[in-house]
């Protein structure tokens, strides 16, 4: 790999010291390093490079599989589950191999003509937080189930740590591919989180009253409203994220180790 993009939190950094620092350290290394503070596109590049915490490599990671090229994520956050390093680590980026990273599965969701995808989980939840909505779900035209609660998380495996893992439904290890479907603050009927295989295609439906306020929320972004019966469908993508890898330790102990922070 030759050219990185580089591309810094303007909150966490907004001196750019550390971004600038990054590269220099890759030009030094004999890379070309390009700092980019409005990340559109990421053609022409061999890998990114993000500094901030999850929420930044989320957008960043999206956009990188885009044009197919894997991520660096430097944590300049609290806890930084994707971030391969930590900014005391930075000379590791002149050593990266292009041909070591991660894949991680991201979902997509249809949604009034456009395609949205997620790299962590795609929330229906009522927007007002002490109000509940009614859902139905069916999984490949299966008889639908009947969902009574605050929210319904869609996760993959990456984002299963996240807010899936508050609502308490499980961690997944983030190399598997599959669907985590958890309820927040279920009222009756379903109240566990099921998991599904990857090729599974969800059809979700708003069957809540006139009276309620459903939003769609992906990867945590803006809100986007849902109608009464109004229906998404949502899958696995066929893109998918890469991350750097950068050995140094497995899942189960990162998850750990962070969950301590």
């Amino acid at each position: 790999m030759n050219r990185f993009a580089v591309i810094p939190n303007l909150y966490k950094d907004p001196e750019l010291i550390i971004t600038k620092k990054i590269a220099e350290t890759l030009i030094k290394g004999g890379k070309q390093a390009d700092i980019i503070t409005d990340c559109k596109s990421l053609d022409g590049y061999d890998c990114a490079v993000a500094l901030g915490g999850d929420g930044t490599i989320l957008d960043v990671a999206k956009k990188a599989a885009e044009s197919d090229i894997p991520v660096a994520g430097v944590n300049l956050g609290k806890i930084g589950y994707l971030a391969g390093i930590e900014p005391d680590d930075i000379e590791k980026l002149t050593e990266i191999d292009k041909n070591r990273y991660k894949s991680r599965m991201m979902l997509e969701m249809q949604y009034r003509g456009k395609v949205y995808t997620a790299l962590n989980d795609i929330v229906v939840s009522e927007k007002r937080a002490t109000k509940m909505i009614s859902l139905s779900v069916s999984a490949d035209n299966e008889v639908p189930c009947e969902y009574n609660c605050s929210a319904l998380i869609f996760s993959t495996p990456t984002g299963s740590s996240g807010y899936n893992m508050s609502a308490g439904g499980p961690v997944i290890d983030p190399e598997l591919e599959c669907t985590a479907v958890t309820p927040v603050c279920a009222h009756t009927g379903t109240t566990r989180c099921c998991i599904y295989g990857n090729d599974t295609v969800f059809c979700t439906e708003n069957a809540s009253s006139a009276d309620k306020s459903a939003v769609i929320s992906v990867d945590g972004g803006k809100e986007l409203s849902f109608d009464n019966n109004e229906k998404i469908i949502i899958r696995k993508s066929d893109k998918y994220v890469k991350l750097i890898d950068f050995g140094h330790e497995p899942f189960a102990k990162t998850l750990i180790r962070k969950m301590k922070i």
